[in-house]
C-alpha cells in the first residue's frame, strides 16, 4: 500500500483586510498587473505583508523590485533570486531552454545552501569559492563542476551588471572552470572504464529489426542524420519533406539551418510513422510533431507551463532515453554511458572519414566555426549526400543503387 500525503489544509487570513491569499504552495501570494507573486511562507504573515509592502510600489508599476538586502547589503540569497528572476524572463521569451533554467535553480539552491542563504555578498572570500570547488569534486564530473561554475560565476556578474553590488566578485584561481586538459582526462577515464560512445553496424541492425515503427524510424534518424533526442522528439512536420527525401530545417537549439538528406530506409521509417495509426495529439500545440508517444504527448518536453492560479512549474520527460535503454537492455546491449545520443556520436564518426567537415555541420546543424561560417553561402547536395551514402554504405555494407 502506497502512503499518500494529505493535502495541507491553507490558513485562514490573520485580519480581515490582509491583502495576501494563501497559495497552496504554502507561501502567501498576491496577483498583481495578471501575475501571481510569492512573499512568503503561511508561518510568517508579517514577514511576508513587510516584503509585499516593500515591492508592492514596483510591482504595480510594472517594474522589477530591488531584492532585499540585508543591513542595505544584498545576501547572497537576494542575488540568487535577482537573477533567477531575470533568466525566467529569458525563459519565457524562447532564449534559454526551460531545462538550463531548472538547472540554475537546482545549482544556485545548492550554492546558497552550501555557503549560507542569508549571507552577505561581500562576505564571501576566494578561500570560500576553492571549498565549494573541492565539494563539488567530491559529487560531481567535470561537465556537471563546469556548468556549477557558469552558473555561479554568472549570478554575481549579473548582480554587478544590474548595480545590485558595488564591486566584481573575485574568485580566486581555484574557480575557474575546468581546463581542456581536465575534460581530456574525464573522457578518457571514462572511455576506459565504459568503453567509447559507439554502436556498431551490427548492433545498430540489430536494433533496427526490433523496434517499433516510431523507435525505428528515430533510430534511423540518429545514424542517417546525426539525430539526438532532443532533435527526434521536438521535429517538425514541416520539417520534413519524404517526396524529395530532405529534412531542412532551422535547429532550434543552434539556430543554425540543418538540411539532412534521407536514405530510403529513412523515408519509408518516417511514412509509416505520419500515417494513418499515428496518435492524437492531446493538445493542439503537438499537432505539428513528427512523434507522439502513445498518449498523445511528446517524446520529450521541456516546458514552464503556467497553471491556472499563475504558479510556474516544470514538468520534464526522457521518453526517448527510457525505451531505448529498454531495448539495449533487452538485447543485452545496456551498458554506462551509452543511450540514444551514441547514435550521434556514432554518426560524427563514421561521417569524418568524408574528410567534409562543412558538409557535416550542415547535416548536424552545427554552426560552421570561424569566418568560414560568415562567407560560405551554400554547401551542394552532392556534398551533403556523399557523407550520407557514406553512412547507409557502412550501415548496410553495400550502397543500393536506387537512391530517389
Amino acid at each position: 500500500m502506497v502512503a499518500t500525503t494529505r493535502p495541507r489544509k491553507k490558513p485562514r487570513k490573520p485580519y480581515p483586510t490582509f491583502p495576501l491569499t494563501a497559495h497552496p504552495n504554502g507561501q502567501w501570494c498576491k496577483k498583481i498587473r495578471g501575475k501571481v507573486h510569492f512573499f512568503g511562507v503561511w508561518a510568517d504573515p508579517e514577514a511576508a505583508l513587510t516584503n509585499y509592502n516593500r515591492q508592492a510600489g514596483d510591482l504595480h508599476e510594472g517594474r522589477e523590485p530591488r531584492p532585499a538586502a540585508v543591513g542595505d547589503v544584498p545576501s547572497v540569497k537576494d542575488l540568487a533570486n535577482a537573477y533567477l528572476a531575470t533568466q525566467r524572463d529569458k525563459c519565457g521569451r524562447g532564449l534559454i531552454t526551460p531545462r538550463w533554467f531548472d538547472d540554475c535553480m537546482t545549482i544556485l539552491k545548492a550554492f546558497t545552501g552550501a555557503v549560507g542563504k542569508s549571507r552577505r555578498w561581500d562576505d564571501l572570500r576566494p578561500p570560500d569559492f576553492t571549498r565549494y570547488r573541492l565539494h563539488l569534486y567530491d559529487k560531481y564530473g567535470v561537465c556537471a563542476i563546469e556548468r556549477h561554475i557558469t552558473v555561479i560565476r554568472s549570478m554575481f556578474k549579473h548582480a554587478y551588471d544590474a548595480d545590485l553590488i558595488d564591486q566584481p566578485m573575485k574568485f580566486g584561481q581555484q574557480f575557474n572552470r575546468p581546463s581542456a586538459k581536465e575534460k581530456r582526462q574525464s573522457r578518457n577515464l571514462k572511455d576506459r572504464e565504459h568503453g567509447k560512445r559507439l554502436i556498431t553496424p551490427d548492433q545498430i541492425r540489430l536494433l533496427l529489426s526490433a523496434s517499433d515503427a516510431q523507435m525505428k524510424a528515430m533510430i534511423l534518424l540518429g545514424i542517417n542524420g546525426g539525430f539526438g533526442n532532443t532533435d527526434c522528439a521536438t521535429l517538425p512536420i514541416a520539417a520534413v519533406n519524404l517526396q524529395k527525401a530532405m529534412i531542412e530545417y532551422e535547429r532550434p537549439k543552434t539556430a543554425v539551418q540543418r538540411m539532412v538528406p534521407l536514405w530510403p530506409e529513412t523515408v519509408a521509417a518516417l511514412q509509416c510513422v505520419l500515417g494513418g495509426d499515428r496518435p492524437k495529439p492531446r493538445l493542439p500545440a503537438y499537432a505539428n510533431l513528427v512523434f507522439l508517444t502513445l498518449f498523445g504527448s511528446p517524446w520529450k518536453k521541456d516546458a514552464i507551463n503556467p497553471s491556472e492560479d499563475g504558479d510556474a512549474k516544470v514538468h520534464r520527460q526522457q521518453a526517448i532515453t527510457a525505451e531505448f535503454h529498454k531495448l539495449l537492455k533487452r538485447h543485452k546491449m545496456d551498458r554506462k554511458g551509452l543511450g540514444f545520443y551514441a547514435l550521434r556520436h556514432t554518426f560524427r564518426t563514421w561521417a569524418d572519414e568524408v574528410k567534409d567537415q562543412h558538409a557535416v555541420h550542415r547535416i548536424m546543424g552545427h554552426s560552421i566555426p570561424g569566418m568560414s561560417g560568415i562567407y560560405i553561402e551554400e554547401i551542394s547536395m552532392d556534398r551533403l549526400r556523399a557523407v550520407t551514402d557514406h553512412l547507409r554504405n557502412k550501415l548496410f555494407t553495400q550502397l543500393n543503387q536506387d537512391r530517389p
